[in-house]
């Protein structure tokens, strides 16, 4: 993914954070090389750090083996690295994780343009997918959030009809799509035995819940915190549907 963020300002932003005298905001050596594995579970224990650095000829200083640190991770990583430290500042100050957030997340970068996937779906790909909708969050672009949780089903149902039922694939809008997915589903499961049905069944509610929350986004009608918890739900809701559609596409 090409991306404009600058990360050495975002970097020397978070260290002045971390760094701060207010003891909630501070984290040590140690606690940063947990987080960092958190993400990289190969990265070195402050422990371990130390000691390789030293051979290495390399600074101990904090602020160096930091950057050392976030520089040896991928770009994507490094992303959900910086969830997990405005994560952590934000429930202490959150004007300076609203500086950081728009520094990595926002920083003039464009939300990828909307594109209703056509090829078949798998893990992998829905992954992706949960990851913008992720970074729309991180992002402040609730409503895009949304969109994309809507997006990311249309492409699953159409990926399905077309693959499954091709009888309907001129299908276009999302509640039908819906409900031929799950009467396909429901169908091949019954013909393998009892099954909950009530699972199966709770696809047109929460596939109407995410197009409710997309047809009636707007700060009009909803605070900033509600407006965070309603994409965080869609994305939840849709990674849910995801994982039960994956099993029979």
């Amino acid at each position: 993914m090409t991306t404009s963020v600058n990360w050495i300002a975002a970097y020397n932003y978070l260290f002045s954070t971390l760094n701060s005298e207010n003891k909630a905001l501070y984290v040590g050596g140690a606690t940063f090389c947990r987080m960092v594995q958190q993400i990289d579970p190969g990265s070195p224990s402050y422990q371990q750090l130390l000691p390789l650095r030293q051979s290495q000829g390399k600074s101990s200083s904090r602020k160096d083996f930091y950057w050392d640190l976030i520089q040896g991770l991928s770009e994507p990583q490094r992303f959900s690295l910086y969830r997990l430290f405005v994560d952590h500042i934000e429930s202490h100050d959150k004007a300076q994780a609203d500086a950081i957030r728009d520094l990595v997340f926002g920083g003039g970068r464009a939300v990828p343009t909307t594109v209703v996937p056509v090829d078949l779906w798998n893990s992998e790909k829905l992954n992706n997918s949960l990851t913008d909708i992720d970074r729309a969050i991180d992002a402040h672009h609730y409503n895009r959030a949304t969109t994309l949780s809507y997006t990311c089903l249309e492409g699953l149902y159409k990926a399905y009809v077309r693959k499954h039922v091709p009888q309907q694939e001129g299908l276009t809008d999302l509640m039908p799509l819906c409900k031929v997915v799950k009467d396909d589903i429901s169908k091949k499961l019954q013909a393998q035995g009892p099954f909950p049905i009530e699972i199966v069944n709770a696809m047109p509610t929460l596939t109407n819940a995410i197009a409710n929350s997309r047809n009636g986004f707007s700060e009009s009608h909803f605070g900033d915190n509600s407006q965070r918890w309603l994409a965080l739900f869609a994305r939840d809701l849709t990674n849910s549907i995801g994982r039960l559609m994956l099993n029979f596409i």
